[in-house]
């Protein structure tokens, strides 16, 4: 599951931003749609805006929730707090430069990651993922940005290439693990969200 971006579009990167009304209620619908489901374990990125997302379905299945920084989404430095739709500013217009170059898989902003820098985590992750032997889903809340290289990852994608799969807020990513392998089963299931406000992470 992914949550990253506001209806503003700005970059938040590692800026540890609350949920909003929005937010809060797929963090609901999210829960609702997961009642029945045999969960075993529960986790999630540190920042607000991922673990408010999850705590109502830790809530209702009274699980803990075990927060990663494997899970955090891709810090992007000085270009955090850029609303995309507002480059008008001299400072706006150098940070959008500098943000164009973060597709650029070993270019890292100042104070931030590079790509390569993410991928490393999330393999770190899923190999962690590999090894726990347990009764039921385990459940990540994560990001838009990590989504993206878990994608990459298990499609053998380069990672500066152009994405071409949405990551929408509050979707569903379901993967099988096969052995220390994992596999896509569904990609941005949004089936339980209300499709009007729904946003593609950026």
């Amino acid at each position: 599951m992914g949550k990253q971006i506001g209806i503003k579009k700005k970059i938040q990167g590692h800026t540890n931003t609350a949920l909003d009304g929005d937010g809060h209620r797929e963090a609901v619908a999210i829960s609702e749609a997961l009642d029945k489901v045999n969960i075993g374990l529960i986790f999630s990125s540190p920042l607000k805006r991922a673990y408010s997302s999850i705590e109502p379905l830790a809530r209702r299945k009274q699980k803990a929730i075990i927060c990663s920084k494997n899970l955090i989404e891709r810090g992007f430095g000085v270009v955090e707090g850029l609303e995309m739709g507002n480059i008008k500013s001299a400072k706006a217009y150098e940070q959008k430069l500098i943000l164009c170059k973060t597709a650029e898989k070993n270019y890292r902003p100042d104070g931030g990651e590079s790509l390569c820098d993410v991928n490393i985590r999330v393999k770190e992750f899923l190999g962690f993922l590999s090894t726990i032997q347990i009764n039921g889903i385990v459940v990540c809340m994560t990001h838009g940005g990590v989504l993206d290289i878990l994608h990459r990852i298990i499609m053998n994608e380069p990672l500066s290439s152009e994405r071409k799969w949405a990551i929408p807020n509050g979707a569903f990513f379901l993967l099988e693990r096969c052995k220390s392998e994992f596999k896509i089963i569904k990609w941005a299931e949004t089936s339980h969200l209300d499709s009007s406000g729904m946003l593609d992470e950026y």
